[in-house]
């Protein structure tokens, strides 16, 4: 029952303001400022601000009621009391914050002092405990860091003096006579100098070194004041609990006061907390009753209270302490949160308020017109028209007038008329003196192509055009009727009649822009002739888009048109188009009007904000909701220049006024400040200059900037050298860099605020160290150890030719037995006579060399001829070459012979088969790429122990490594792989040569069978080698497959168990 009693009380409430709406309301309007809110729903530990200082880094510091937090825009660390941390703050209750000389904070709560080490986290608690560091009270209202680098702390019994030296604290000005109380509030220095201490009983100003200036008491008396404000223009401003806002004119001691009277445009409250001077002469006041400004030349207070149907109005009316940042915006503490603005608002925004009947009648603005009477006259979309004049404001609408409907579109005067364009017909508005409004409403039975009204222009004979969603229409304003409608559309063929904007031009040119992909018309009404204006994709000096929103002109006689796709400039000299969109550094694409002031700056709202164009620089400055728009979003066609240079706007959420000769484009430089970094998940401070290892190449940077006005929509330009020369853009404050590669790097980061202000490149530079395998001191040992290799090489070689004449008689005889042999074996082997046939031109070629060689020695001999050096060097290793050729072919048919009779016994051992395979194909390296053909290994594990006959592997790996060879062409590529399978291991040898046909791959592994061409029979070979080397696999409980395509390549593959 008493939630529905409480609904039907808001409805009555809701329902008795429509009744007063109902009739024409007289009030004063009143601006709005749209402030930026920060509550414990953003992360900040406690509603109720004390206090808030920035210190020179940038960080915003703020003092709750439960815990210290310092903001960088993106997000809070907060600092509390933890009895179990000696490296906590004292309490959780802060008071005061404020910098020394040294960048460390001093932390004024309820319970003593903490002083933080902002470099180190280290935090330093100060009592009041003669061991805590002598305190005269626990309770620290404020710390005061003076030009010379005194530290002086107020607390609520006395003045302290910091003893840098000694890390004490010492009493001063504790006399009677000396302060009116010794409950400080707080301590100030002025910009002469001066020490200016509030107390509960009074204010008094000290000179630097503390001698008593004046106190105040027959101006000021002994009221609570709280804290004071030197605003660097001669005046000290006394903030007080009970009495007030004092000001006094240091240059004349006149004192000022400030008090609340109830019903008068007044200070908000006599609790006055925390003032700090804005732009524009105006002073920013902190009360219990709300925000308030000051106006120096009027003398007179303007009010900012909550208002909780609009969510951008303050937190709360209790507001606590102020802060102006250093890009000037201005922080207000309150027992809600925080509210942030800014001071230098370009844009007055008016806006409706449900209610307050002195506010506008709808938010939604659809056109505005000022009369040369400053008489405003706003359409809205829903609650017809309000007429601004002075502070004054009427609501016109059909249910209090005869105006034919609250859709307003297009409002134009003319002489004494007031012309409404509306969704249901046009309306005349005539003002008779008594200050009444008699309305003539014009619908398509009187001429109209369609009510729906969306474009109205005077042309330069005085006539009013009028431009519907179904064509024009022409209405003379001297005898009020239409002339004969014009056929324009229909004369030229362009079936989109729905006209939103119109313009005549300085030369009588009517330019008509159509909606619906009509494109721009420029036609002349008396001539008939024409000329349309289309997209064109082939030619990049046509209009942009179809769709044509609003069109003007600039001071030079170019022709402004404004497109969904941008605004588009004609040149009526070229009669082309130049294009500015986004990419150009348009706010947005959508351009809803146009507006030129008397500089030649082009004014436009679009959907994303207000651009102002340079047509000299072809530069944009941008504004945004946070300059003071009412939204980011305007409407077609909701825009007037007034004669005075004052430029209006309208959109969704009311409409703005800009006066150009009052313009303040902030200069403010912002910067970029580093704000902790991670390496390989563990934080670090800073990481400048700093080098790291090869594995510490994972490295996270967060970063902010010191430009408050919109850190979620802040845009951040980096880049990292070392890796990229180009910048890259980011709304994010953290950037993560993953597997650097080792080098020298240098991160730089920088931001662009929207009016186009570069900030200063802020740079990081760290390196990462290449692996010690790579390193500097490994290259010098490797160049060590090859010139230890060469050296080594070289006396090998001596060694070696020391040993060939030994050689040569040992290869004489091993000629002889190796006859012998292979005579036996001709004898033993008659049942093969296949297989000798093919063996003979193998053992022939060797068996001449020798011969010959033999031959030519025992020619010497007989002759008593010496043989020379360099032929008996030559003709041994030629008999070594060939005496090796026939016994690898030999030791073929032993082993043979053995596996016949299973006589062939393996040495199992614990291998590592990847290391083997690796060796082996190494060792063959050099012989293989002699032939010009590639030879390569790969695996995909670097160990792997099996058991097997090292030596036996390692021949059936030389076998296949041999053959492949003997198939490739030069520039041919032999592949070896090691591939491990848990249990087995895959030996894979692959060739790209001239394959095996598939006849012959089920004979290849037969004994004394090459399976082979005649063109392969050229290549040599015994034939036992790929029959031995599936003996040997087989021997191992192994196997292996061939994998073979003619002119493509062969693949063998041997499986091994691992045990």
């Amino acid at each position: 029952m008493k939630i529905n009693r409480y609904i039907i009380r808001i409805l009555s409430f809701i329902l008795f303001f429509s009744f007063i709406n109902m009739n024409i309301a007289y009030g004063s309007i009143s601006e709005n400022i749209k402030f930026n809110n920060i509550t414990i729903k953003d992360g900040l530990s406690q509603s109720t601000v004390d206090s808030m200082y920035q210190d020179s880094k940038g960080y915003i510091w703020i003092g709750t009621n439960d815990g210290l937090n310092r903001y960088n825009g993106h997000e809070f660390k907060i600092y509390k009391n933890d009895k179990y941390d000696k490296n906590s703050i004292i309490s959780n209750f802060i008071i005061d914050i404020k910098e020394d000389k040294n960048g460390d904070m001093w932390i004024s709560t309820l319970e003593g002092l903490s002083r933080i080490n902002t470099d180190s986290e280290t935090i330093r608690n100060y009592t009041s405990d003669e061991n805590g560091g002598n305190l005269s009270n626990n309770g620290v209202c404020q710390v005061l860091s003076t030009k010379d680098n005194k530290v002086i702390v107020a607390t609520e019994d006395g003045l302290n003096m910091y003893d840098e030296n000694n890390d004490r604290f010492f009493r001063i000005l504790d006399k009677e006579d000396d302060l009116p109380s010794q409950y400080i509030y707080s301590v100030k220095e002025d910009s002469f100098g001066n020490i200016w201490i509030c107390t509960d009983a009074g204010v008094i100003e000290f000179d630097k070194n503390l001698k008593k200036l004046n106190s105040y008491e027959n101006t000021i008396g002994k009221v609570e004041a709280y804290t004071t404000y030197d605003d660097l223009l001669g005046n000290i401003w006394v903030c007080t609990l009970d009495s007030g806002l004092f000001r006094i004119n240091t240059r004349n001691q006149r004192v000022d006061n400030y008090r609340h009277i109830k019903g008068k445009q007044s200070i908000l409250s006599d609790e006055v907390k925390d003032v700090v001077l804005g732009p524009k002469g105006k002073l920013w006041i902190a009360t219990e009753g709300g925000l308030c400004n000051f106006d120096y030349e009027e003398e007179k207070f303007t009010a900012y209270k909550k208002d909780f149907f609009e969510e951008d109005s303050i937190v709360n009316d209790k507001t606590r302490c102020l802060l102006k940042d250093s890009s000037g915006l201005i922080w207000v503490g309150a027992y809600s949160g925080i509210s942030i603005f800014n001071p230098r608002n370009n844009f007055k925004h008016y806006k409706a308020n449900p209610f307050d009947k002195k506010s506008l009648s709808g938010n939604m603005v659809n056109s505005i017109y000022r009369e040369a009477d400053e008489t405003l006259w706003i359409g809205t979309n829903d609650g017809g028209i309000n007429i601004i004049e002075g502070d004054t404001i009427k609501h016109l609408k059909k249910e209090n007038s005869n105006i034919n409907s609250n859709e307003v579109y297009e409002i134009i005067g003319f002489k004494d008329k007031i012309y409404v364009g509306t969704n249901e017909g046009l309306s005349v508005i005539t003002k008779s003196d008594n200050g009444n409004y008699s309305i003539t409403n014009y619908t398509v039975k009187d001429g109209l192509p369609a009510n729906k009204v969306r474009s109205l222009i005077i042309d330069s004979k005085g006539n009013l055009l009028i431009g519907t969603v179904k064509g024009l229409a022409i209405f003379d304003t001297s005898s009020c009727r239409f002339i004969d409608k014009p056929e324009i559309f229909d004369e030229i063929g362009v079936s989109d009649k729905f006209i939103r904007s119109l313009y005549e031009d300085s030369k009588g040119n009517l330019y008509i822009g159509c909606f619906l992909e009509g494109g721009l018309i420029k036609v002349n009404l008396d001539t008939k002739t024409h000329k349309i204006y289309k997209y064109n994709p082939k030619d990049n000096t046509s209009i942009s888009n179809n769709t044509i929103l609003y069109i003007n002109e600039d001071i030079d006689g170019n022709i402004l048109v404004g497109t969904n796709h941008g605004l588009n400039i004609l040149n009526p000299d070229t009669d082309k188009f130049t294009h500015y969109t986004e990419n150009d550094g348009l706010i947005n694409n959508t351009v809803y009007g146009i507006l030129v002031d008397k500089n030649n700056y082009v004014w436009m709202s679009t959907n994303g904000g207000i651009s102002m164009f340079s047509m000299q620089d072809k530069t944009f400055r941008n504004f945004t909701v946070e300059d003071g728009l009412q939204s980011n979003e305007f409407n077609g066609g909701a825009c007037f220049n007034s004669e005075d240079g004052h430029l209006y706007f309208g959109g969704i959420n009311g409409f703005n006024i800009i006066n150009i000769d009052n313009i303040q484009i902030s200069t403010f430089k912002p910067k970029v400040i580093f704000d902790g970094f991670e390496v390989n998940g563990i934080s670090k401070k800073d990481i400048n200059n700093m080098k790291f290892e090869f594995s510490e190449n994972n490295i996270k940077i967060n970063y902010f900037t010191n430009d408050y006005k919109n850190t979620k929509n802040t845009k951040y330009y980096y880049r990292l050298k070392g890796l990229e020369e180009d910048w890259n853009e980011t709304r994010s404050n953290l950037l993560t860099f993953a597997k650097l590669s080792p080098g020298d790097y240098d991160l730089e980061i920088k931001t662009i605020t929207q009016h186009g202000i570069i900030s200063e490149v802020s740079s990081v530079k760290f390196t990462i160290k290449p692996p010690i395998l790579i390193s500097k001191y490994a290259l010098c040992l490797y160049f060590i150890l090859i010139i230890l290799a060469i050296y080594v090489a070289r006396s090998k070689v001596k060694t070696l030719d020391s040993l060939v004449n030994i050689r040569t008689n040992e290869l004489r005889k091993e000629m002889k037995r190796n006859e012998e042999l292979f005579n036996q074996l001709l004898k033993l082997e008659k049942t093969k006579n296949n297989y000798f046939v093919n063996l003979s031109h193998e053992l022939r070629t060797p068996l001449n060399v020798i011969t010959s060689i033999n031959q030519l020695i025992i020619s010497f001999i007989r002759n008593d001829q010496i043989v020379p050096n360099e032929k008996l060097s030559y003709y041994m290793d030629a008999m070594h070459r060939n005496c090796n050729r026939l016994l690898s072919l030999i030791n073929n048919l032993i082993d043979y012979s053995k596996m016949e009779n299973n006589r062939y016994v393996i040495n199992k051992e614990s291998v590592d088969i990847v290391y083997l395979v690796e060796e082996t194909v190494l060792d063959m390296k050099d012989y293989i790429e002699d032939k010009g053909i590639e030879l390569i290994f790969d695996t995909d594990v670097e160990e792997k122990s099996i058991e097997c006959d090292k030596l036996d592997i390692e021949r059936c790996i030389i076998n296949l490594v041999s053959n492949a060879g003997k198939f490739t062409p030069e520039g041919g590529l032999i592949e070896v792989k090691v591939f491990d399978l848990d249990t087995e291991i895959k030996i894979s040898v692959k060739d790209n040569g001239a394959g095996i046909s598939e006849e012959n791959q089920k004979i290849i592994f037969d004994r004394f069978n090459q399976g082979i061409d005649k063109t392969s029979e050229q290549k040599g070979g015994s034939g036992l080698g790929l029959t031995i080397t599936k003996q040997i696999i087989k021997l191992h409980n192994g196997d292996i497959e061939l994998k073979s395509k003619p002119n493509v390549g062969s693949e063998f593959i041997i499986t091994l168990p691992v045990k």
